[in-house]
């Protein structure tokens, strides 16, 4: 698992055309590396235009250094996705 939402939708739909935005606009949405609420790891998250969060790291990360790289890996993956159409998904309903 690279990343979970982080907020619940009442449909798949609606999960959906959530993602395929966050997939058109990560380029613009703002994110970064950052503790724990313990303290003791790191985790990453990506924020929508007014600061929500929209997307998390799935774990926490023992180095800054993996941390941060899983960041950009998640951030590339949604890049890619988004400038090529291939929403991993398209044949599901």
């Amino acid at each position: 698992m690279i990343a979970v939402a982080a907020m619940t939708y009442r449909s798949y739909g609606e999960c959906r055309t959530a993602f395929e935005q966050l997939c058109a606009d990560v380029a613009e949405l703002p994110g970064g590396v950052h503790h724990t609420s313990e303290g003791n790891g790191w985790v990453w998250g990506l924020r929508d235009r007014s600061g929500g969060a929209v997307a998390v790291s799935s774990r926490a990360y023992e180095r800054h250094s993996t941390c941060q790289a899983a960041y950009e890996r998640f951030r590339a993956l949604l890049s890619d996705l988004g400038s090529g159409g291939l929403i991993p998904w398209d044949d599901v309903e």
